[in-house]
């Protein structure tokens, strides 16, 4: 297939490189490169295209569970000294991460060409001082804030963009810095009158999230808390995979709410399998999120219905700065009529995206997918439209209200009494797009598994047992092969374009038990295991899953380490299908029917008679372990992503201790 790549994206490239080869050679700092490629990549008009340079990347240190910083008050309660630091990146900006966890306490917005305090902190330097919601900010440090109101007012194509920067300018290169150090603000309050404030810096109610591969830290700040209404109250400015345990713990300490208000304004977005989990703490029935599209395949998002989740009414408050994952779970909760989505629209801004170093330590995020809703709807450059539009207005801020909160808070009451009066139950279910259960690494290849009428007798042609007897005897031989009780694998898997690096421990017992644990710095754990009768899958911000009974068998099979030398008693048909040449060089082929009606495709190298090919998964570099050959390297390719696992070690015949095939403690498993 040929693909004309001087055309991606709408963009005649040829003639890009035309205009931006002569000024890379005139550059004469990183800086100025960074530049031009951010102007360069610009050309697309897409969201997720960034250059991030080393300097705007903050750098990520731990202190028992706390951040420190360098210059920040010791705290007489955060734990020993600087020996005793945990996580720490040797990469970063020190700088960067003290103006993003430092600040006054306030947000703003742009309303009506000012730049509006549209959030106080109660407890904050800059409500000491005096400031409110509503007030109207001039200048800080001496800057006139005129600047960033123009260019926010003048380009409504790119609205989205445009706000997202002036905000995040202000709040971190202007109010962000070294706590102690002084921002003077000057502003106009409710009646236009102008005054000026000295207001020190301070640390902020949030923290640093770990990098995960090369996606930097971001700063998260989190809310959970009951209105004076008794509706439950949510709120979270980015969807950072830390904060995955506090979602879920408050959202089940409001199972008594009469309602629930999960703000995401001004959040810009974050790990999209998020939107899957968070959904699924809100609906009893299994659906789809949505699907990520690229060039060379697709995946879907499932919605994965959790332990005991929120059955009651749900609003969704977004605004034009809500973005990224933000709007994927706004859109399924829309679409699905599980919750009521209230504010302005989102920004359009929602794209499948990886990163990648470059040789600069600038980080580049480029978009590697699209994504559709569950009804296939596009929501990168039209956003989500609220169901109730209600902008935030200085009148209100003023007076001191929250009008789309309190819009929200209307919404849960109104529909209460509505369901109440009705004699109807509350909202029960989320009816979303059937999707098929959420299996990470596998393929199936029978989707809806028949039932075995009984034991069938194994039929073969010789052609294919003298494939497969060759392939045994070259691994170690069913004898060898018999003799392993348990196998314990290590080793590490990467995803993608090779900036996602995990730990794998895989522990397996035949026939029945295995437990694959993948842990990523900064997501957490994955867990996929077989233990007796069960199967199921936690992914640490996706959730918990327990696979169907139809389906525990075709995938316990397909880990079955015994599988294939007991190949006679696991398949009723085993046919040769001859000689082809592949992208694993010349193979034998085999097709396996299993008694449920199930086939597995088996490749066989020609040369080494070794298996390189087994439904999806590749096998490579094989090495002698005692008495057997085990492939170290196992590629996964499904829907054009990829997965590659490549062990370090591995030991037959060890003892295994009570927990190894338990299912790993989280909010998620608690029943």
């Amino acid at each position: 297939m040929f693909i004309d790549v001087s055309a991606f994206g709408g963009v005649n490239w040829d003639a890009i490189r035309d205009i931006y080869a002569p000024q890379v050679k005139r550059v004469t700092s990183d800086q100025q490169l960074h530049a031009l490629l951010q102007r360069m990549i610009g050309e697309l008009h897409q969201s997720h295209f960034a250059i991030i340079p080393p300097e705007s990347i903050p750098k990520f240190i731990r202190h028992r569970g706390r951040v420190h910083l360098t210059g920040a008050e010791p705290d007489e309660d955060a734990g020993p000294a600087d020996d005793d630091l945990e996580g720490d990146d040797s990469e970063g900006n020190i700088d960067m991460s003290t103006r993003l966890l430092n600040g006054v306490g306030i947000d703003t917005r742009v309303i009506d060409k000012q730049i509006i305090v549209t959030r106080v902190d109660p407890q904050s330097n800059a409500a000491k001082a005096g400031l409110k919601t509503g007030f109207a900010i001039k200048s800080i440090n001496g800057i006139p804030m005129s600047e960033g109101v123009d260019i926010a007012s003048e380009n409504p194509a790119r609205q989205p963009f445009i706000d997202f920067q002036v905000r995040q300018t202000i709040r971190v290169y202007f109010l962000g810095g070294p706590i102690g150090t002084d921002v003077q603000l000057v502003y106009l309050d409710g009646e236009n009158i102008e005054h000026q404030a000295l207001i020190k810096r301070e640390r902020l109610t949030g923290d640093l999230s770990p990098k995960i591969g090369e996606l930097p830290p971001m700063y998260s700040e989190f809310e959970a808390k009951r209105l004076s209404s008794g509706v439950g109250y949510l709120r979270f400015t980015t969807f950072a995979p830390q904060l995955m345990e506090k979602i879920c713990s408050s959202l089940k300490s409001m199972k008594d709410a009469s309602g629930v208000v999960i703000d995401l304004r001004a959040n810009p977005g974050g790990i999209v399998g998020m939107a899957s989990g968070l959904s699924g703490l809100l609906t009893t029935v299994p659906g789809s999120v949505g699907t990520l599209q690229s060039r060379t395949g697709k995946i879907q998002l499932p919605l994965i219905p959790q332990k005991h989740p929120y059955t009651g009414p749900v609003v969704v408050l977004i605004d034009g700065l809500s973005g990224s994952t933000s709007e994927v779970f706004a859109a399924a909760m829309q679409e699905s009529g599980r919750a009521t989505i209230i504010g302005d629209r989102s920004g359009g801004i929602v794209q499948g995206a990886d990163t990648l170093k470059l040789p600069t330590g600038a980080v580049f995020e480029f978009a590697r997918s699209g994504f559709k809703t569950a009804k296939g709807v596009t929501l990168e450059g039209n956003g989500v439209k609220p169901d109730i539009e209600k902008p935030l207005t200085r009148p209100g801020l003023l007076q001191g209200k929250d009008d789309q909160l309190d819009e929200a808070v209307r919404r849960i009451e109104t529909e209460r009494a509505h369901l109440y009066s009705a004699g109807k139950n509350l909202p029960q279910i989320m009816s979303a797009v059937a999707t098929k259960p959420p299996v990470i690494d596998v393929n199936p290849q029978t989707k809806d598994p028949k039932t075995s009428a009984g034991p069938q007798k194994f039929e073969s042609t010789p052609e294919a047992e003298q494939v497969m007897e060759r392939y045994l005897n070259a691994i170690g031989g069913k004898e060898a092969l018999a003799a392993i009780k348990t196998r314990v694998s290590t080793g590490t898997a990467v995803f993608g374009t090779e900036t996602m690096t995990g730990k794998v421990v895989i522990r397996e017992e035949p026939p029945n038990r295995r437990n694959m644990e993948l842990t990523v710095p900064g997501l957490g754990v994955m867990q996929i295991a077989f233990d007796e009768n069960r199967g199921w899958m936690e992914h640490p911000v996706m959730g918990y899953y327990e696979y169907e009974p139809s389906w525990v068998s075709p995938l316990r099979r397909f880990y079955d380490i015994s599988r294939i030398p007991q190949y006679k008693s696991r398949y009723i048909k085993m046919e040769y299908r001859g000689t082809v040449d592949s992208t694993d060089g010349q193979v034998n082929v085999l097709t396996l029917t299993t008694s449920e009606g199930q086939k597995d495709i088996m490749l066989f190298d020609v040369n080494t008679g070794l298996l390189v090919y087994d439904n999806e998964a590749h096998y490579s570099d094989y090495r002698q372990v005692g008495a057997v050959k085990v492939p170290f390297v196992t590629k996964i390719s499904e829907s054009g992503f990829e997965i590659v696992t490549k062990l370090d070690k591995v030991e037959d015949n060890v003892t295994l201790n009570a927990d190894a095939f338990k299912e790993i403690h989280s909010c998620f498993t608690e029943r």
